[in-house]
């Protein structure tokens, strides 16, 4: 499975096509067929799991107890979920949906995060991310907290 890692910025073009780093396209596994499928993720952003991990989420998501929660959060997901092939210039599309629901303007970040990457509109990503001064408290923080879940 692809592991992604790094931030790299990009603009989406007029018809909603953004870049995907050569090294994030390297690291996809032959099983992915070079396609992601995108969908809307928390913090107003969008995640682009490759095809073959994206499969294993959706089996993940169907063996869920089918509860209200898990029935709205598998419609919120497929509401805006698209298949992306990468075209010959190493680009994915997203749909018009999911430039609005991530509010993205022009600018992009893309984020390797692990088995997927995310889609930030640049300005909102680093309104989230801030100056970065808070890293040892926020570190830490989650490490407290995965302790405690164990």
């Amino acid at each position: 499975m692809a592991r992604f890692r790094g931030e790299y910025n990009y603009s989406v073009d007029a018809k909603g096509r953004i870049n995907i780093p050569a090294k994030f396209r390297k690291a996809l596994s032959p099983e992915a067929d070079e396609t992601f499928a995108i969908c809307q993720a928390p913090n107003n952003c969008l995640r682009a799991y490759p095809q073959d991990a994206w499969e294993k989420y959706e089996d993940e998501l169907a063996s869920r107890p089918q509860t209200l929660e898990a029935l709205r959060h598998q419609r919120l997901l497929r509401s805006t979920l698209t298949d992306s092939k990468l075209d010959v210039q190493g680009r994915i599309s997203i749909s018009a949906k999911q430039i609005t629901v991530a509010g993205i303007k022009k600018n992009v970040t893309l984020v390797g995060h692990y088995g997927y990457i995310e889609i930030w509109d640049t300005e909102q990503y680093e309104t989230y991310i801030g100056t970065g001064d808070d890293f040892d408290k926020v570190f830490f923080e989650s490490v407290e907290a995965g302790i405690r879940s164990r």
